[in-house]
């Protein structure tokens, strides 16, 4: 009778001791639920690596249609001896102006606004200048064009002998073209100033690239 007493004593021990273990350890057995990754609302910049949309591409006829304007918005202007419409078809705050007519003793290339001016208006009064046109006609008839600036040359000049030549230098400013540089050969010296040969043309940021060339 003993006996079966200590058994049943050292059963119910054992009993017990599995009881609290398993209440000990039942958290155990539970499953955590995954975190979700979270997704960034932020807009992909360059530098993660997005795609950037590209640039549209150049609409050459726009823009050739726009300078030619230009151009004859100048040639009329001058010719009528008006400086404030000239004015609006140039940059005034970086505008260069030159003309060659006189054999191989070019008028240098004016630089500025004010200079600008006194040079075009000496041309309007001055002895032997006075009178003279800008010919033979206003048409443009090479383009090269970039984003934010052009060049274009022109068959005509100030004063003959024609057709001379015309180079330009257009800047796109907040959307608006404007010229900026521009010089005038007469054909006697178009065999020294031309734009056929690069670097014989006096205006520093007229460009021919062929990669340019508007078709």
């Amino acid at each position: 009778m003993q006996l079966r007493l200590t058994w049943l004593v050292l059963a119910l021990f054992i009993l017990s001791i599995a009881s609290i273990c398993i209440v000990g350890c039942g958290g155990d057995d539970t499953e955590e639920t995954a975190e979700k990754p979270k997704t960034s609302t932020s807009p992909t910049s360059p530098s993660d690596g997005g795609v950037i949309a590209a640039s549209k591409p150049i609409d050459f006829e726009a823009d050739k249609k726009v300078l030619q304007e230009l151009y004859s918005a100048f040639y009329e202007a001058f010719n009528d001896n008006d400086m404030q419409a000239i004015s609006k078809t140039f940059d005034t705050s970086a505008i260069a102006f030159g003309t060659i007519f006189a054999g191989n003793e070019p008028v240098p290339v004016a630089v500025g606004w004010n200079d600008v001016k006194t040079g075009i208006a000496g041309l309007w009064q001055g002895i032997g200048t006075k009178g003279a046109k800008w010919g033979q006609n206003d048409k443009l008839t090479h383009f090269w064009i970039r984003r934010k600036e052009a060049s274009a040359v022109g068959f005509n000049c100030y004063k003959g002998t024609y057709p001379g030549e015309t180079h330009l230098y257009f800047v796109k400013k907040k959307d608006k073209w404007m010229i900026q540089q521009m010089d005038s050969i007469t054909q006697n010296n178009t065999n020294i100033f031309t734009w056929t040969d690069k670097g014989s043309w006096r205006l520093d940021k007229f460009f021919t690239d062929k990669k340019d060339k508007a078709p």
